[in-house]
Formats: structure tokens, C-alpha cells, sequence
């Protein structure tokens, strides 16, 4: 964390948003192993209430809970005494400690404090009293405060998932704000630069579509095709629920940014072309397996071929889904091994949640279907041992219409 100074004075730089940490003089201050003691609880909630403090009912409800039946005054006089001695030994300068005034419990210290949070707060109040560019960059400033989730050793606690989720909403709504006028200015560089911090802090919320558009207005199309192979990989890779109309929508939106440049049908061919030589099944995110689904459909309806959809997944022996195993990024793992040792370079597979899996199967009729699963079976118990993991599977022909 950067080292600031007030005058000649040092700050304490306090981080909240995305992470806990403190620093004073470009040293970490009090040890990260107190980050789970109450003790280091009421120090962030007071460094949280500022130099206002915090009415004591309204403490002992945080740092004990409202409906507590213990000694809540009693508690909290052991935790300041515990905090008292914890400020004494971290090697703070002017022996910072913890005050009761007008009952209200406050930080003091000889050095100024500064908290991310509420720094965030402030710009984004200054920035309702300014216009044009000067509030652009009020804007600005909080984004790039903003590092993810509040106070993360809090959370479950009701007042930080509130705050958390006002944090979250703020933000957003500042990046969609500066984002637009940054692509309103052509300033396509550095809207990149923000959308891809954002992408990384909040990884499902759309900001690859923002990415995406950045990349292709400045002729980067490869890298915008890149992203997009990418994200949609993480979207089914890491949520455990299979593909929603919303993230179908978002993954759409990706799609129609990406714009490539005018070139020869020689060059488009190249770019079209798998880099190895085709081996085995054929593996795609699941649009571009929607895709070759639907087409695959129409030939079918003129050749009279058959081919079956597969669904195929895994449960334990009390028939749960592999969402709620524990060892289920394993397990799917090898499932998808035994899938691409089973199928042949005509087939099509894709991953549909955490635990499941779809296949096309061509060429073949849905009664004879039972030999494939029965490879993908075979290559899965070669693999796991234990009968307890089952693989399961549904199987119906594919129609043009239904």
C-alpha cells in the first residue's frame, strides 16, 4: 500500500474494500493472525465509524450480536482492555487507544488515519456537487479504490453485508457512468485498462462486453476473440449451475463486440482452421455448441442421419448431483477424460455445469447409445475406485423440431 503523508506526518493507511490490511510508514501493522480475534473486530469498527465513533448499544450489537443474552457491557470492557494493549505493542507512534466520550467509542491517535472506504464514500459525495470532467475524475478515483468485497474478516455479520452491498452497487454504477463517457471521448485505452480491473475484481459481471468493445475499436479483433473463448470458459468452468438466460444474454452481447477486419477469404480460412490436426472429439464452449447443435439439426432433417444429445453427469450412492460433493472439480475432471477417450472426431462435447456434460453423438441411433456410455463408464471407474461415484446419463435423438 502506498505511504502517505499528511504534512509531515504519516498517515495510517487503512485497506477495506477487497482485503484487510494496515500499514503505517510502508510497514504492515498489526499481525494478519489477530484478523480473527474480536479484538481486531472492534479496532476495525472503530477505524469504520471515523472520528464520530460509535454509541456504545450499537457496538456491543456488532461485536456480540443484538440478541446476545451474555454480559454485553462486561465483554466489551475486556475487549478495549485487550485492544488498548494490542495498540500499545504495535509499535504505533504517540500510543494510539481507544476513548469513551459522550458514549460514544472512538479511535484516537497523534497521526492522522485513512480508511479506503471512507475515502470512497467522500469522493462519491464530492462528485454529486461537481459536473463535466472534475466529476469524471472524482469518479475515477473512487473506482480505483474499490478492490472487492468489505471487510472480508466480517463477513456473515448483517451491517457488513449491508455495506458490502452498498459498496458494490456504488461501484458499479460509477464504472457504468465513467465508462460511458470515456467511450463517448474515444479514450479507448484507458477504458480498457478500467473494465479489465473490474473483469478481475468482479469476474461475472459483464465487464469482458465493455473489454470486448475497447479491443475491437482498437483493432485488436484477435485478442477481443481471445477474451471471449476465455470468459465463456470461466462462466461454465466456475458456476456450478448450468448456463442462465442472463449469462446466455451476456455472452451474446460479447459475441456481437467482436469485429473483425476486412481480409481475404484465404486469410479468413486460416484464422477458421483448427492449429493441430484434428484428433479425437471435438471440444467447444457451450454457444458454439448450441450452435453446431441447431445446424446439425438442420442436416439431419434432409439426410435422415441419426444422431442423439447426451447428458451426462455423476451422483454419489445417495443420488446427489455432483454440485454437492465435495471433491466435485475432481470428479468432473475426469469425467471429461473419459469423455474424450470414449468419443470419436465426428462427436461434439461441451461442459454444461460443475458436474455435467453434454455430447453429440453422430451417426449413431438413440438404442445404440448404451456402447459409448458404457467407454465413458469404463474410462471413469479405471480412474476412481470408489463405487460409491456413479456416472449418469440421459439420452434423447436429435430433432429439427419438436
Amino acid at each position: 500500500m502506498e505511504v502517505r503523508k499528511k504534512g509531515n506526518v504519516l498517515e495510517l493507511n487503512v485497506r477495506m474494500l477487497g482485503a484487510c490490511a494496515m500499514e503505517y510508514g510502508g510497514q504492515s501493522v498489526l499481525e494478519r493472525k489477530n484478523q480473527s480475534s474480536r479484538t481486531f473486530h472492534l479496532l476495525l469498527i472503530l477505524l469504520y465509524a471515523g472520528p464520530d465513533g460509535i454509541r456504545r448499544d450499537h457496538l456491543i450489537a456488532r461485536l456480540f450480536g443484538a440478541g446476545d443474552k451474555c454480559d454485553g457491557s462486561g465483554n466489551l470492557r475486556v475487549v478495549v482492555y485487550h485492544l488498548r494493549k494490542l495498540l500499545k505493542e504495535s509499535g504505533l507512534p504517540g500510543e494510539p487507544s481507544v476513548c469513551l466520550e459522550e458514549g460514544c467509542y472512538r479511535f484516537r491517535s497523534s497521526f492522522p488515519v485513512n480508511v479506503d472506504a471512507l475515502t470512497f464514500d467522500r469522493l462519491i459525495k464530492r462528485a454529486g456537487f461537481t459536473s463535466g470532467r472534475e466529476r469524471m475524475e472524482l469518479l475515477k478515483k473512487a473506482c480505483g479504490l474499490y478492490g472487492g468485497c468489505f471487510l472480508p474478516p466480517l463477513s456473515g455479520e448483517d451491517w457488513v453485508n449491508a455495506a458490502d452491498a452498498r459498496y458494490q452497487r456504488q461501484y458499479r454504477v460509477c464504472m457504468e457512468e465513467v465508462c460511458q463517457y470515456l467511450k463517448e471521448q474515444g479514450e479507448y485505452r484507458e477504458l480498457l485498462e478500467l473494465c479489465s480491473r473490474a473483469a478481475s475484481i468482479c469476474p461475472f459481471d459483464e465487464w469482458q462486453v465493455w473489454q470486448i468493445d475497447c479491443l475491437t475499436a482498437l483493432g485488436r479483433g484477435e485478442e477481443a476473440m481471445v477474451l471471449y473463448e476465455k470468459t465463456v470458459r470461466r462462466y461454465f468452468e466456475e458456476l456450478a449451475l448450468g448456463p442462465s438466460e442472463q449469462m446466455l444474454a451476456c455472452l451474446h452481447r460479447m459475441e456481437e463486440k467482436i469485429r473483425m477486419d476486412t481480409e481475404s477469404l484465404q486469410d479468413i480460412q486460416e484464422k477458421l482452421r483448427e492449429r493441430e490436426k484434428p484428433e479425437g472429439v471435438y471440444h467447444c464452449s457451450y454457444p458454439g455448441f448450441v450452435d453446431s447443435y441447431r445446424m446439425l439439426a438442420r442436416i439431419l432433417e434432409q439426410s435422415g442421419q441419426p444422431a442423439c444429445l447426451v447428458l451426462c453427469g455423476f451422483t454419489d450412492h445417495r443420488k446427489r448431483h455432483g454440485e454437492e460433493m465435495k471433491n466435485s472439480s475432481e470428479l468432473s475432471g475426469i469425467l471429461s477424460e473419459a469423455i474424450q477417450e470414449a468419443l470419436g472426431s465426428g462427436d461434439v462435447y461441451t461442459r454444461y455445469s460443475r458436474s455435467q456434460f453434454l455430447l453429440i453423438l453422430t451417426g449413431i441411433a438413440e438404442n445404440a447409445c448404451a456402447d459409448i456410455v458404457g467407454r465413458i463408464d469404463a474410462g471413469f471407474r479405471r480412474r476412481v475406485s470408489s463405487r460409491k461415484v456413479q456416472v449418469a446419463y440421459r439420452i434423447a435423438p436429435i430433432n429439427a423440431f419438436f
